[in-house]
C-alpha cells in the first residue's frame, strides 16, 4: 500500500505542475532535449547544444553513414583526442577509424566495441564548447587539439577542413 502512494501524488502533481506552466505562458518545450537521428540525414540538434549529440545515428563499418560526412566529424573528433592523424580523417569509417574509436571508448570507460553509438556520441558532445560567448557552439574541445565545430542556422553541425567548411551528412561525402 505505501508503494502506491508515491504513484498517486505524481499522478495528482503532474496535471497541476503543467495548469501552472501553461497559466504562466512558460514554454516547456525549449526545454526538450534535441531529436535528431541518422534518419534526419545530418548530425543536428537544436536549442541548447549541451545534448545535440545525444541521440545521433549509428556510425560504424558496414552501417549506412560508412562514407560521409558524418564520419569524417567523428574521425575529427578523434584527431581532436589524438586517436587520429590528419591524413586519417577521409570520412571512411575503415579498420583504423575502428580501432582509434575503440581505443577511445576504452578510455573514458565505455563499452569499447568500436562502433559510435548512443553513449559514444554522447561523451563526444559534453566537449562541444561556446568559446566566443555568443550562446552558439563553435568548438570541439579535445584532449589534444580544440576543432572548430558549428551548428549552423537550419540546426546542421558543420566542420572545417581546410579553407572549406562540410556539413556533417550522413548521406554524402565531400571531405577528404
Amino acid at each position: 500500500m505505501f508503494l502506491d502512494r508515491p504513484r498517486r501524488v505524481l499522478r495528482g502533481t503532474v496535471p497541476v505542475a503543467l495548469a501552472a506552466v501553461t497559466a504562466l505562458g512558460l514554454d516547456i518545450s525549449a526545454a526538450t532535449s534535441a531529436s535528431a537521428n541518422i534518419n534526419d540525414g545530418y548530425v543536428s540538434g537544436s536549442g541548447a547544444f549541451a545534448d545535440d549529440w545525444d541521440d545521433e545515428g549509428t556510425l560504424a563499418q558496414g552501417y549506412p553513414g560508412t562514407y560521409s560526412n558524418a564520419t569524417c566529424l567523428w574521425q575529427k573528433v578523434l584527431y581532436a583526442d589524438g586517436y587520429l592523424s590528419t591524413a586519417e580523417v577521409d570520412g571512411v569509417f575503415g579498420s583504423t577509424t575502428h580501432a582509434a574509436t575503440y581505443t577511445w571508448q576504452y578510455d573514458r570507460g565505455l563499452e569499447a566495441d568500436g562502433i559510435v553509438g548512443k553513449k559514444t556520441f554522447t561523451r563526444a558532445g559534453n566537449r562541444l564548447r561556446d568559446q566566443t560567448g555568443d550562446g552558439k557552439v563553435d568548438t570541439y574541445a579535445g584532449s589534444r587539439y580544440d576543432i572548430t565545430v558549428v551548428r549552423n542556422s537550419s540546426g546542421r553541425y558543420a566542420f572545417s577542413e581546410g579553407a572549406a567548411t562540410h556539413v556533417a551528412s550522413y548521406t554524402s561525402r565531400t571531405c577528404s
